[in-house]
């Protein structure tokens, strides 16, 4: 019988190290905290709407750029929401 070796490489398994950007900055002074230390941020812009299909429901979804995204990151949420 063939003997086998590690199917994958276990260097991807490590997380990846943070690089900093500081290009990237914060105005701390227009971030609302709650009252438990969380941040809720703001849509700013829907930019796509779809229908998601399942097997027998139909799912109104929108794609929702939100306040203080890098590059424009958007999300799907759901339409109702």
């Amino acid at each position: 019988m063939l003997k086998l070796r590690g199917a994958f490489k276990t260097k991807k398994l490590c997380p990846r190290k943070f690089v900093s950007d500081s290009s990237v900055t914060v105005d701390l002074e227009s971030i609302e905290l709650e009252p438990n230390m969380t941040f809720q941020p703001q849509p700013l812009q829907i930019v796509d709407r779809d229908v998601r299909n399942l097997r027998n429901r139909s799912i109104p979804v929108v794609k929702v750029v939100w306040e203080g995204s890098p590059d424009g990151e958007a999300t799907w949420e759901l339409e109702s929401e």
